[in-house]
């Protein structure tokens, strides 16, 4: 199987190998706009935090400028171009876009597969938009980004992945060399200052690039009906119900103030059904602690909404969460100073 999985592989970044050349050398054209643009992607098929990367910048320019989110909206029913609002729901144009616009009212947050088109149409519509964040478009190279910032976890990176369908990878590892910005994420906070060191030289900076570590900042729970903030949440026992690519970071987390977690995993971006929240209220009735609650991510928490009715007297809540990352002014310089001059 790991035989045929390399070949398929081999295949697929022959591909994708060629269309990057195609674009390298001119022959596919790129179209730049006459906005700032800044792309946040990563070279793997998910997994490695674009989006709370995404919401960080989103926070940071938000403050001095109108700033407009575009997402390929993953998984999402309805197709072509839409605005996110917060009446939206999360089968429709994707958790993550809906996730960004909860988080970011002010923001204007649209879903369009092809990214020029959206570009485009947000323009005409919000003339006064200042800058555009392309959530997960490095693969799209449609677009030229003029900033590009590529996304990896730290204990994955993508120097130690592989192709698909073998591995996770997306494209050949050379497309980083696309990237401005390299951002090792979910980074411990207590990581060796010297495996850091490593990590940052084993992925061969170029001269023209810049290399950072971000740390995921776990918060208090959070209820999905009231919005109010769990306090002792140490106290509980907890089922946690997870739709994301990689939940082991979250279940470090939890495990650091209670013993009793009963994991329920579903594939990333899952989209849950009646059965599935049957499923979720069984095991949270198995438990027989006299404190207890269902914990879930902030991106599931976008789809679990949709069944408040069905989960009654349960306790529903989800940990919202923020990153930090090293050299936070360096870092956020560089972003400031390119939609300054650009």
């Amino acid at each position: 199987m790991r035989l045929l999985l390399f070949l398929l592989s081999i295949i697929y970044g022959t591909f994708t190998s060629i269309r990057n050349n195609l674009f390298d050398y001119g022959i596919f054209k790129s179209t730049t706009h006459k906005i700032p643009i800044i792309c946040i992607g990563n070279l793997s098929a998910g997994g490695s935090g674009k989006t709370p990367q995404t919401n960080h910048i989103a926070q940071l320019l938000s403050k001095q400028y109108n700033v407009a989110i575009l997402s390929r909206g993953y998984g999402r029913k309805l197709k072509g171009f839409n605005y996110v609002v917060p009446s939206s729901t999360a089968t429709n144009i994707g958790d993550e876009p809906l996730q960004l616009k909860q988080n970011n009212p002010t923001c204007i947050v649209a879903v369009n597969n092809n990214r020029n088109k959206g570009v485009t149409k947000i323009l005409t519509d919000y003339p006064k938009t200042d800058v555009i964040l392309l959530d997960d478009g490095f693969q799209h190279r449609w677009i030229k980004a003029g900033l590009n910032i590529l996304i990896t976890p730290f204990q994955k990176p993508y120097t130690k992945d592989e192709l698909l369908p073998l591995g996770t990878l997306r494209e050949n590892i050379l497309g980083a060399q696309r990237a401005d910005v390299i951002l090792v994420s979910k980074t411990p906070v207590n990581a060796n200052p010297t495996r850091k060191k490593g990590m940052l030289e084993s992925l061969h900076l170029k001269a023209h690039q810049k290399g950072y570590f971000s740390s995921i900042n776990y918060k208090k729970y959070k209820c999905i009906d009231t919005g109010k903030y769990l306090e002792n949440e140490e106290d509980y026992s907890i089922t946690l119900v997870s739709g994301i690519a990689n939940p082991t970071s979250l279940l470090n987390h939890l495990k650091k103030y209670t013993t009793n977690v009963n994991l329920l995993r579903f594939n990333d971006h899952h989209n849950y059904n009646q059965n599935d929240i049957t499923h979720i209220l069984n095991e949270y009735s198995k438990d027989k602690s006299s404190k207890k609650l269902i914990l879930t991510t902030e991106k599931d928490a976008t789809k679990l909404r949709e069944f408040s009715k069905e989960f009654k007297d349960a306790n529903l809540y989800y940990i919202p969460i923020d990153i930090t990352v090293n050299e936070q002014k360096g870092f956020e310089k560089i972003i400031l100073n390119y939609v300054a001059n650009n």
